[in-house]
């Protein structure tokens, strides 16, 4: 994501505040919006334009790879794309934490049990997106 486009810095404030709040990972996007438009002096649909545009930059330009490590490209909406960001940053964060923190039986097991969760979880997200889309 280039570090230059005005929206990755409302990227990183929503990522913040989604580490501060479970309001905004719950859908509250649009509170999320006027937040971050507060502390930047601005309005909340610039905010929802900056961070469209760098994650329409990102898409077009950025490595495939990361992308789909990072991002569900399969859904470009803001608050999927800003979700799915923080989830899988937060997965990566605790999946080092237990690495660093456990003995080998406890970690395998830790791991295991994330893994299959972490699996779970976007099992079912994917199926009601899917869901979703198709009554849409």
């Amino acid at each position: 994501m280039p570090a230059g486009v005005k929206g990755t810095t409302y990227i990183c404030d929503a990522m913040a505040l989604f580490q501060s709040d479970p309001y905004y990972t719950n859908g509250k996007i649009s509170s999320l919006y006027a937040d971050i438009a507060k502390k930047h002096e601005t309005t909340a649909s610039s905010v929802e334009r900056a961070i469209r545009h760098a994650f329409e930059t990102t898409l077009i330009k950025g490595d495939s790879e990361i992308l789909e490590k990072y991002l569900d490209v399969s859904n470009a909406q803001n608050s999927n794309l800003l979700k799915s960001l923080y989830f899988r940053l937060r997965h990566e964060e605790l999946k080092n934490r237990d690495v660093i923190n456990c003995n080998p039986e406890s970690c395998k097991m830790k791991k295991q049990i994330y893994q299959e969760a972490m699996t779970t979880f976007f099992t079912e997200l994917e199926h009601a997106i899917k869901k979703r889309l198709e009554s849409s």
